[in-house]
């Protein structure tokens, strides 16, 4: 049989896709591998200065890097319900935290939760996207 025009776009189309995943993932294996060897063994899991600060630093640039032209590539190799489906469950994961923080932090100042936690609106916000990935994805 005969391949189609439109199965080798597609078949080119997720191999783009993965390339880029796959290339965001061993950043982010790297990393992790760099702040696991660099940090501080007698400090516990989520506390403060427990990297040095030049890790800290490179980590969070490349962070910023990687996410900006990742998100860059991943909308320029997508199709149009991909894209559509990544705009929405970034839309859920926005509005999880702009909800969310503001809420929590005048629940604080009225003495009825612990002060606002970074780690878990970014894991709320994080849970949120992929939830909505699967809605979307799966419905």
């Amino acid at each position: 049989m005969a391949e189609t025009d439109w199965q080798a776009r597609a078949r080119e189309r997720k191999r783009r896709v993965n390339l880029v995943v796959g290339t965001l993932f061993c950043i982010g294996l790297l990393s992790g591998f760099l702040v696991g060897f660099f940090e501080d063994e007698k400090a516990d899991l989520l506390s403060a200065n427990s990297i040095p600060p030049w890790l800290a630093v490179a980590s969070a640039i490349l962070f910023v890097v990687a996410t900006t032209i990742g998100s860059w590539k991943l909308m320029q190799v997508s199709d149009e319900l991909e894209r559509t489906i990544h705009i929405k469950t970034t839309v859920v994961a926005g509005n999880v935290m702009l909800i969310g923080y503001p809420t929590w932090f005048i629940l604080w100042k009225g003495g009825i939760v612990p002060e606002p936690d970074a780690l878990w609106l970014f894991l709320a916000g994080f849970a949120a996207s992929a939830i909505a990935y699967a809605w979307y994805k799966l419905r």
